[in-house]
């Protein structure tokens, strides 16, 4: 198989996370999600609790007095957007990898050899996907919780990006989940890899 970088953006609930690792179980390439919070903080010295807390999230400037001259400070969503970026492109540079969110599609736009995808589900089946994980939740607090998640993952792909998250113009597939079920999908963006030109 010639090299391939699969960049996953995805829905909450839509299983793209376990879509991303059963591939990368079936293709035999690495696999990338909070690993990458464990790169970032080896290239920044910041430390993993920290970005964790702002990964997949944007804040703004804060105001500074210690320097006059400095009138505001970098976000630390920006400094971590930025040093992600970096992990990114050394991952690509690397050779074939699976890389989920993080506007990884954005980040690696021009490289030949991605191949970007995007995963969604009808918030029925997010909302049983997700009731084991938030055990005692309504269905109308999980549909509210996976909202806020998507909502807060859309904010974040728009402002580095100036993108829509999710609109398939800028995916060369997107899926419905629910249609094949995780391994059915799977196994179909296997086979639109395998077909490539």
């Amino acid at each position: 198989m010639r090299k391939v970088v699969i960049t996953i953006g995805r829905e909450f609930g839509s299983g793209g996370r376990e879509i991303g690792l059963k591939l990368s179980e079936k293709l035999g390439i690495p696999f990338y999600d909070k690993k990458l919070i464990l790169h970032t903080a080896e290239k920044t010295n910041i430390e993993e609790s920290i970005i964790e807390k702002h990964d997949e999230q944007h804040s703004f400037p804060v105001f500074s007095s210690s320097n006059i001259f400095d009138i505001y400070q970098m976000p630390m969503s920006d400094r971590i957007y930025i040093a992600q970026a970096d992990v990114i492109r050394d991952i690509a540079k690397e050779g074939s990898s699976i890389i989920v969110g993080r506007c990884a599609d954005f980040i690696l736009d021009e490289d030949p050899d991605v191949f970007k995808v995007f995963i969604t589900a009808p918030m029925k089946d997010k909302i049983e996907r997700k009731r084991p994980i938030l055990e005692g939740k309504s269905d109308n607090e999980i549909r509210s919780h996976i909202a806020k998640i998507d909502k807060k993952r859309a904010k974040y792909y728009t402002y580095y990006t100036d993108r829509t998250w999710g609109n398939a113009a800028t995916y060369n597939l997107c899926i419905d989940s629910s249609i094949l079920g995780i391994d059915g999908t799977v196994e179909l963006i296997a086979n639109a890899i395998s077909m490539r030109k």
